[in-house]
């Protein structure tokens, strides 16, 4: 067993569990699990010949030499990883601004964005999510954005600043690019105040707060709003951010994303949704519609993560999960800031977070043992 986590070639490590650390590879921004055994290994392998560590992996983790080979390969493919550089991109700049007529003004937290769109095509991209957001204006705003699309790229300007171009394969990347823009705008920040972004949605009651993640398809959207029509905040949908400097989730004032499917369901709670409209969004997300989010908190202390599974039958429970069965499930679909104060943050934000597992098939028990958990 690894007795200390020194003169390991890892920018930061962190032990997890008696059995298990987490390590940050600062050049790809990349965060592993790695049990204490393979922690050993790597900690000798610069001192053996290869027939040696060869030898070292199949006596210590019993394996055979073929597979003991293949790991041998994958710890130099890591260890290789601690040195590479990552490569710079540049931004591309358009040939010509072209002209984006078509203004709207969206206003939160005290902050007014005008934002300029090309086409209706263009717009169809971003304003649905944020619709309930706009307010009548006339020339007193704070940030201006522009957006088009040039030659099937689309690209993003602030403040006549371009800030960078996607293309038509990339649209979840540039959607990412601006949601980060306007969570920056809302709240007067930097990109790298933000400790990370995490595929969760967010309730909060109370200046407490509880971010649920899971596979797509698995109910999260629905399970906020199912808990907004009890009397909870949704802070975000899809899109939680955390702050470095307080470890708290911030409100990310999109609409939540309700799934044809969930349409009855939903319209049962809020009857409002009836009357929204419909849009297609592609093969696999079918339609949706948009139903604003109600919150009463801006921010919101975040102590636990929920790994969520809806099932039809399934018993309705939460669990406790380890941090190491977590990080293996919700950790792929975030961004962490690169920067290493935040990387030291976010491993200091999962010592102190609890992580747990809920299966639910029924709407009253899974209110029950929300409440149980926030009132207990």
């Amino acid at each position: 067993m690894v007795k200390t986590l020194k003169d390991l070639p890892f920018s930061i490590a962190q032990k997890i569990s008696e059995e298990d650390s987490i390590v940050w590879l600062k050049e790809s921004n990349k965060y592993i699990v790695l049990d204490s055994t393979i922690l050993e290994l790597i900690k000798k392998k610069d001192h053996l010949s290869l027939d040696d560590f060869i030898t070292l992996i199949t006596e210590s983790l019993q394996v055979s030499s073929t597979v003991a080979i293949r790991i041998n390969k994958d710890i130099s493919e890591l260890l290789a990883e601690t040195k590479k550089v990552q490569l710079k991109t540049s931004t591309k700049h358009p040939d010509i601004v072209k002209p984006c007529d078509i203004i709207q003004y969206y206003s939160f937290n005290g902050v007014i964005i005008k934002l300029c769109y090309d086409s209706e095509e263009t717009k169809s991209l971003i304003h649905q999510k944020y619709s309930h957001l706009l307010i009548d204006q006339g020339n007193i705003y704070d940030i201006e954005y522009k957006i088009f699309n040039s030659d099937n790229t689309l690209f993003i300007l602030k403040n006549n600043q371009v800030l960078g171009a996607w293309g038509s394969n990339q649209l979840h990347e540039f959607q990412g690019k601006f949601s980060m823009e306007l969570m920056c705008s809302f709240y007067n920040k930097n990109e790298h105040d933000w400790m990370g972004v995490f595929h969760a949605s967010t309730i909060s009651k109370n200046n407490h707060s509880v971010m649920f993640t899971g596979d797509s398809g698995n109910g999260k959207s629905t399970l906020v709003s199912i808990l907004m029509a009890n009397g909870y905040n949704v802070i975000a949908d899809d899109f939680s951010p955390v702050l470095r400097s307080d470890f708290k989730t911030y409100c990310f004032p999109s609409a939540i994303s309700i799934k044809e499917k969930s349409y009855n369901l939903i319209e049962q709670l809020h009857p409002e949704l009836k009357s929204f409209n419909e849009y297609y969004i592609n093969e696999l997300k079918g339609n949706i519609k948009y139903l604003p989010a109600i919150s009463k908190e801006t921010s919101a202390n975040c102590s636990a993560v929920v790994w969520v599974q809806y099932s039809e039958g399934a018993e309705n429970s939460m669990k406790k999960i380890s941090t190491h069965e977590a990080l293996k499930k919700f950790l792929p679909d975030a961004w962490i800031s690169k920067e290493e104060v935040n990387a030291k943050a976010f491993l200091k934000w999962i010592k102190k977070t609890a992580f747990y597992e809920l299966n639910y098939s029924e709407n009253d028990k899974l209110i029950s043992i929300i409440n149980n958990y926030f009132l207990n």
